[in-house]
């Protein structure tokens, strides 16, 4: 799947999923154990901002609704991703100098994760996007290593997913999260 389709199918299966979130669960605890559902959402629209800042830009003023201010966001991480030089650019992260092409698709794989995270908090359904998360399971696969998983690290340990079960919950199984 191409990489810049993939990361706009992630930034619009999240919006869907925060359309449906209402102002009584913005409080909500998450399967994202540190946070509540409101600071998922704010989690994500600090993602795209941080795609901006790496790429020298300075996000704009965000809207106070939360919904507009992830799609602002999203739309100004595809357009660094998308410009001539997103894919190639490389990316001083905390911990590593990445391309491009590797950035967008941790970007994909944490926003999709995140749309996961808030449809389990909310009750709706993980069912997302199984094409997507397939794809990006194969690359977050790929490209976890041990170092990053365990207490105070980004992932916790794989945990068990039963094999009848969609493919975004298996993305989430993989990367820590209950299923169950």
């Amino acid at each position: 799947m191409d990489q810049l389709v993939a990361h706009q199918r992630a930034q619009d299966l999240f919006a869907s999923v925060l359309a449906d979130l209402t102002p009584d669960q913005l409080q909500l605890p998450s399967p994202c154990s540190d946070w509540n559902t409101k600071e998922v959402v704010e989690h994500v629209i600090g993602g795209n901002q941080w795609v901006q800042e790496l790429a020298g830009l300075q996000p704009g003023a965000l809207p106070d609704d939360l919904r507009a201010a992830h799609a602002a966001t999203a739309a100004s991480a595809q357009a660094v991703f998308g410009a001539p030089d997103g894919l190639t650019r490389e990316f001083e992260l905390p911990f590593a100098k990445m391309p491009g092409t590797d950035f967008i698709g941790l970007r994909t794989g944490d926003v999709l994760t995140h749309a996961w995270d808030l449809a389990r908090a909310t009750g709706k359904s993980t069912d997302l996007d199984p094409e997507l998360a397939v794809e990006v399971l194969a690359a977050t696969r790929s490209r976890l290593s041990p170092e990053f998983r365990g207490p105070g690290r980004p992932f916790g340990e794989q945990r068990p997913c039963p094999a009848d079960r969609p493919p975004a919950d298996e993305l989430a199984a993989f990367l820590g999260r209950s299923v169950d």
